[in-house]
This record gives structure tokens, C-alpha cells and sequence, in this order.
């Protein structure tokens, strides 16, 4: 005789599975159906910047690897970065390459960080030691890029005033350090060394500091809404086949070009 009561036993999970697997399946497919706009800034090299016509950088190349492995297809649209910021706030478009903040969290939701940057200080003359906190700063005059968090401590110290700082473009802020007029400049050290590299600048500008802050970076979007496409994007982040071809991009990413 066959016992009903452990042949629904079996069953049920078994048909609960099965839903919840053609849910994600469903769920999957119409993600990857509609294309998603996502918004990216240039003058970042070797992160985000053009070439010959076309955006490109290492960012670009991880989001590009990712979406595609998520079956997502996107359209660009390229903008000066507080800009899409704020496009982003208001859901038009998503933002590729953003740290969080707990001002920016007020308005957007975050993927997780699919890669951190080393945030460091750079003088015009090589230090005797390179300096391992913010306290070293107070009342320099500090290069920064408009709309750019550099982590809370340091947002928080230029809030209260331990510091000044001045935003401009990159190249306009070290060329700015290179003649004295500025007392410091806080970039990220793989960006810096490209843009020092670009300018001609090395010699003239000098990493001072080890990593004041470590910057992760993540993808926002517009609060309450994509969460289909955040899950899926963290999903696969957290898979280590995936992760591996990031760190693969990261460590064959050409350190020594120069972006014209």
C-alpha cells in the first residue's frame, strides 16, 4: 500500500522547488528582455574614460562582463559625473561607478562593491615619509573633483573645516599642485599614476600619503526601484567563477598605458 502522507510529504517541496525555480527563471527573462541605460563619466583613466569614439576603461569592462553575464543588455549614456548622479537619483539611468555615502543612500540604492580603490594624498615634493593620517592635512589647500565623496572621514574633516579644498578637473588640479599652487591633491593612486604619467608631471608630483581611504565602489540606482536587476548583479559578484574573471580584468588591465 502506498502511504499517502510521505508521498505528499515528498511532493510538496518538491513542487515548491519548481516554482520557485520558474519564477526566477521567468523573472531572469524579462530582466534580460528590456536594455537598462546606465550612465557613465569620463577624464578617469584608467577607470572610465573615451577612446577612439567609444567609452571604455576597467570599470566599463567589469560592468560590461557582468551585465552580459547576467544576460542584461544596456545603453550608454555619458555624462559629467554629478550629473548622472543625479540623473540617477531621479531613475533616469543607472550609475556604474559610485561610492556610497550615507547622503547618497538617502536617494539611492547600492549594488556591492565589485572593486575598491586606494584613495592617497600627493604633494610636489617627496615626503620624508609618507603620512598615515588626516590630521597631517589641516589647513592645507587640497585639490578635489566636484560632486567626488573621498570616504567619511575625510568628507567629514572638510565639513568641519580641517581643511580647504577646491574642485576642479584632474589635470587642472595637479597641474595646479605641480606650480604650487595648491598644497595637495586626493586621487585615487592608480588614476594618479596614469594622469602623471599623461601630463608629463612625474618628477614634479609625488605620491605622500599611504591609503588615507579605501573607496568601494559600487552601481546605484534611483531608491526603491531595479531591485530585480541589483539582485541578480550581486548574485552573480558573489559567485567565485565570476569573481575570478573580475580579478583576472583587474590584474591584466595594461597598468602602463597611457590614455591620449
Amino acid at each position: 500500500m502506498i502511504n499517502m502522507s510521505s508521498t505528499s510529504s515528498v511532493v510538496k517541496p518538491a513542487f515548491i522547488v519548481c516554482m520557485v525555480l520558474l519564477f526566477i527563471a521567468t523573472s531572469l527573462s524579462a530582466l534580460a528582455g528590456k536594455p537598462v541605460k546606465i550612465n557613465v563619466y569620463t577624464n578617469y583613466p584608467p577607470y572610465l574614460y573615451h577612446e577612439k569614439g567609444q567609452q571604455s576603461g576597467l570599470y566599463m569592462q567589469i560592468i560590461d562582463l557582468t551585465l552580459k553575464a547576467i544576460e542584461q543588455p544596456y545603453s550608454v549614456q555619458t555624462l559629467p559625473f554629478k550629473r548622472g548622479l543625479y540623473r540617477a537619483e531621479i531613475g533616469d539611468g543607472i550609475m556604474i561607478a559610485v561610492l556610497k555615502t550615507a547622503q547618497r543612500m538617502q536617494t539611492l540604492d547600492f549594488s556591492e562593491p565589485y572593486y575598491q580603490e586606494r584613495l592617497s594624498i600627493y604633494f610636489n615634493q617627496q615626503p620624508i615619509t609618507k603620512l598615515k593620517t588626516l590630521d597631517k592635512l589641516a589647513g592645507l589647500n587640497i585639490g578635489t573633483l566636484l560632486g567626488w565623496s573621498y570616504g567619511a572621514e575625510f568628507d567629514q574633516a572638510k565639513a568641519d573645516r580641517l581643511f580647504f579644498t577646491q574642485d576642479s578637473k584632474l589635470e587642472t588640479n595637479f597641474y595646479l599642485l605641480a606650480k604650487g599652487r595648491l598644497d595637495a591633491v586626493i586621487h585615487s593612486e592608480l588614476s594618479a599614476a596614469y594622469m602623471l604619467e599623461k601630463l608629463a608631471l612625474k618628477g614634479k608630483v609625488f605620491l605622500a600619503s599611504e591609503p588615507l581611504a579605501f573607496g568601494n565602489i559600487h552601481i546605484a540606482v534611483k531608491k526603491g526601484t531595479h531591485r530585480q536587476l541589483l539582485d541578480s548583479f550581486n548574485l552573480k559578484l558573489r559567485e567565485a567563477g565570476h569573481r575570478k574573471k573580475i580579478n583576472q580584468l583587474i590584474k591584466n588591465y595594461p597598468k602602463d598605458r597611457v590614455i591620449k
